[in-house]
């Protein structure tokens, strides 16, 4: 019996994997991938330099430019502009979705079994928040760019508000499931005692969510990071804007100087991240 069910199993596995592999050769075929037009003309040559600049990344400009403040000083007003931009994207994202986390999530109300007129209340503002939630995060932030960007013109805060209103509502909706997830031992002990809904949820489980919920939200702050970056090659001065700027003269060694800093800063705050839930969880 347990033969046949491994054989099950593996047979199950392959014809997923079969799947998925035809979907990706479909897909190679409608969008016309052909991956050895990196071998034809000069493709190869330009691949190979950009590789072998890796090994070399600038600490000055590939091509002296009269007049401009060294590079190393632009690297380093870039990246912190960059990480300004993350920033602020998140100060604004973050409260906004706590807020409607709360609303949305069911983890924090009474028994409206007992309390029949504040579920008359307490659901309809529940389904508005999801819709919220829903609309904000189903926009791409660059797409919400575009359209800020041409509403209030080339600013880094048309741009923030582009980045803050999707992931306010991906982070409520993650903060929401988390509440929902997380065990109410704590919660309904506390109840049980005499203590109220609200008082149970904040003593009982949020503690029991809150290492969790600073896990993901230094996570969006990568995304956050990493979205400032993008937005440079619409105009907007950071990392990615200089980044263009050099591909566009082919200075590959500056690219590589520019996606080394970008790494950094995703690896500190994945350090930050980390020490400070060791931190809460000791």
């Amino acid at each position: 019996m347990l033969a046949g069910t491994y054989r099950h199993y593996l047979g199950s596995r392959r014809a997923t994997l079969l799947a998925i592999t035809l979907c990706v050769l479909v897909s190679f075929w409608l969008l016309g991938l052909n991956p050895l037009r990196l071998f034809s003309g000069n493709n190869l040559t330009l691949t190979r330099d950009f590789l072998l600049s890796a090994f070399q990344p600038a600490l000055d400009y590939q091509k002296p430019i009269e007049g401009a403040e060294p590079f190393l000083l632009t690297v380093i007003s870039t990246t912190l502009l960059t990480l300004r931009f993350a920033l602020l994207a998140m100060s604004v994202a973050i409260p906004c979705g706590a807020l409607l986390a709360l609303l949305a999530s069911t983890a924090w109300w009474p028994d409206i079994r007992r309390h029949k007129m504040l579920g008359w209340v307490l659901r309809p503002l529940c389904l508005s928040s999801r819709i919220i939630m829903a609309f904000s995060r189903s926009i791409h932030e660059l797409i919400w760019g575009l359209l800020f960007i041409t509403a209030m013109g080339l600013s880094t805060d048309a741009a923030i508000i582009a980045v803050a209103i999707p992931y306010s509502g991906i982070l409520a909706k993650i903060y929401s499931e988390m509440f929902e997830e997380h065990s109410r031992e704590a919660q309904r002990a506390l109840q049980a005692i005499g203590a109220g809904s609200i008082v149970a949820f904040l003593a009982g489980l949020l503690p029991r969510a809150l290492p969790d919920l600073i896990t993901y939200t230094f996570y969006r702050l990568e995304c956050a990071v990493r979205t400032a970056a993008v937005f440079g090659f619409v105009g907007i001065e950071t990392i990615g804007y200089r980044i263009k700027l050099a591909s566009d003269e082919f200075h590959y060694r500056e690219i590589w100087t520019y996606l080394y800093v970008l790494f950094a800063m995703i690896m500190v705050i994945e350090w930050w991240s980390r020490a400070l839930r060791k931190r809460m969880e000791t």
